[in-house]
């Protein structure tokens, strides 16, 4: 029908018809999604681990919120599943992480969609942005995300660290604030543009479910977060207060962060924050591997440490989302291991990779 009208008339009406089209939309079915971040250390026995649990529970994808290796010195689980377990020099180390991570902790989900963030540990030299991109361009143009570039009207390159997709009304988004250099004017510009169209009448999103390695400023984590640096902080509390102003439309928003090795709920519920009345809900889920710190003050009872896992989150029909903390017991990561990986080794990321 389109094509028989006059050229500016069918424009015009291919204009007002596609909001509605592009965006996915809501289902009336309960589905589920798995996050976790920070697998460095320990990530090569827990990530296999947590592949099986999300499998089986079958979630609809694995999201990862950065630090896959520690890349300052060789992680104890890279170096026990080398042949002779003998370590090795930082020049080598540096040469095999990332395909390491590709190999013991991706590899693992098999088909299942995986996302990745950058995480600080992925800007230690001589680890670089570019670096990163070219190593994990798969991940960033996933037919999802190049599909929702599209759909953005985004040139399909230059890639970014930083992407969104949308699925059954709800815009998942990844930033990238691994380095000093973020929030910058385009990833704040492009951030803008997702948001304005996701608050246009008939976007279809309902919820937004924002994924980033550093918390936002003022949480519960905020010595080890966004608040470390100057550019970090103004523009993180910007950044917060676009997702707060998201949630009084009506949206339902949900800030997820890891960084910190521990798993906290409610990190936004802060004297600063709520001072203001600006409570958005958060949460830290930093247990996929790495070495694992004492709460800090202030967490909220429900935090836990010395303990890994990851965080699944269910999309209820009416667009809410409820997370649940998913431990692993040290059976799972034995049960999950990879041939090569020793017990004793896997024994000891279990009781000692902690303050």
């Amino acid at each position: 029908m389109i094509s028989r009208l006059p050229l500016p008339l069918a424009l015009c009406l291919l204009w007002a018809l596609a909001p509605r089209i592009a965006p996915a939309q809501a289902t009336s079915s309960a589905w589920t999604f798995a996050v976790s971040g920070d697998s460095r250390n320990c990530g090569d026995f827990v990530m296999p681990a947590i592949a099986s649990k999300v499998k089986a529970e079958n979630d609809a994808f694995y999201w990862h919120l950065g630090d896959f290796r520690w890349m300052t010195m060789a992680d104890q689980d890279f170096e026990a599943l080398l042949p002779d377990g003998k370590p090795v020099s930082l020049f080598t180390y540096h040469k095999q992480a990332w395909d390491d991570f590709l190999t013991h902790q991706a590899k693992a989900f098999g088909q299942l969609p995986v996302f990745l963030g950058r995480g600080n540990h992925e800007t230690v030299y001589p680890m670089t942005r570019q670096g990163y991109v070219a190593k994990f361009s798969g991940f960033l143009n996933r037919p999802e995300i190049a599909a929702q570039r599209k759909a953005d009207g985004q040139a399909p390159d230059p890639l970014e660290p930083w992407f969104h997709w949308m699925r059954d009304g709800v815009d998942f988004i990844t930033l990238d604030n691994a380095g000093k250099e973020e929030f910058s004017d385009a990833q704040l510009h492009w951030l803008r543009g997702v948001l304005d169209r996701d608050l246009t009448p008939n976007s279809g999103i309902r919820t937004i479910v924002v994924g980033m390695h550093e918390a936002l400023p003022h949480s519960t984590a905020s010595n080890h977060a966004m608040d470390d640096w100057e550019l970090g902080k103004r523009t993180g509390e910007q950044v917060y207060n676009w997702f707060l102003t998201a949630q009084a439309t009506g949206k339902h928003v949900y800030l997820l962060a890891s960084h910190s090795h521990y798993y906290a709920p409610n990190i936004f519920s802060t004297p600063y924050w709520k001072q203001q009345k600006k409570v958005v809900p958060g949460w830290i889920i930093g247990l996929a591997g790495a070495h694992r710190y004492a709460l800090p003050a202030g967490s909220d009872s429900a935090s836990r440490t010395n303990t890994y896992g990851y965080l699944q989150g269910t999309v209820q029909s009416d667009g809410t989302v409820t997370f649940v903390l998913r431990e692993l017991s040290e059976n799972d990561l034995v049960q999950s291991r990879w041939p090569n990986a020793p017990l004793d080794a896997i024994h000891e990321c279990v009781i000692h990779n902690a303050d």
